[in-house]
């Protein structure tokens, strides 16, 4: 899966036990990547759904 704001992968994304995401990552690991927590896909569909 791939985050929603800065299209990297979960992998790229350090581990997160406070995260509220399903696959629990936070802060992206790519140097370049301003990206501080993971957005996870399924999370966003399932608040349109609401």
């Amino acid at each position: 899966m791939n985050c929603n704001r800065c299209h990297h992968t979960d992998e790229a994304h350090s581990p997160n036990e406070e995260s509220n995401s399903i696959i629990k990552v936070g802060k992206c690991q790519i140097p370049t990547c301003t990206c501080q927590q993971y957005l996870d896909p399924i999370q966003e569909i399932d608040e349109d759904l609401l």
